[in-house]
């Protein structure tokens, strides 16, 4: 009989740092958002997007490599 492998998931740190890239990235790109508003509205939202594509990579890259074959 083969033993069947324990379930893979995320520690409470790895989820804990998911979620504090998480609120970094929104806060950047709120603060990029309101400080960009006044001066041009497209680089404003260029802001607004760009922090939270790359917090969204981030917790990408933390989950694929918890989950090691």
């Amino acid at each position: 009989m083969t033993p069947t492998p324990s379930p893979r998931r995320l520690s409470k740190g790895q989820i804990a740092l998911m979620v504090s890239i998480d609120a970094v990235a929104v806060v950047i790109a709120v603060s990029l958002f309101i400080w960009l508003r006044p001066k041009d509205s497209d680089a404003a939202v260029l802001a607004l997007i760009a922090p939270l594509v790359f917090g969204g990579f981030f917790n990408l890259v933390i989950v694929l490599v918890s989950f090691k074959p």
